[in-house]
């Protein structure tokens, strides 16, 4: 599953706040988006990061795995800089 497609299988709220994070958006915007406490949104965001990686790592019905080829990590390290991220600005 590539991250469109799992960015959608995600509830609204997770997806939001994904997509907030990935174009740059601070804490207390997000916070504004969605109307939730600034001090929400990196547990918010820790939650929707986990999820999501469980739905890349997921097997597709070919038998792949949504992990992008030809990175250690799959590309999820990004991620892993957007959750330490959102730590820091809260």
């Amino acid at each position: 599953m590539d991250l469109a497609a799992a960015l959608d299988e995600l509830p609204e709220v997770h997806a939001t706040v994904l997509r907030l994070h990935r174009a740059g958006t601070d804490a207390a915007g997000i916070a504004r988006e969605l109307g939730i406490e600034v001090e929400a949104v990196a547990p918010l965001l820790r939650v929707a990061e986990a999820k999501l990686a469980s739905l890349l790592a997921a097997p597709d019905p070919s038998g792949e795995t949504g992990l992008r080829e030809g990175t250690p990590d799959g590309g999820l390290r990004s991620h892993q800089r957007c959750l330490d991220h959102a730590r820091n600005a809260t």
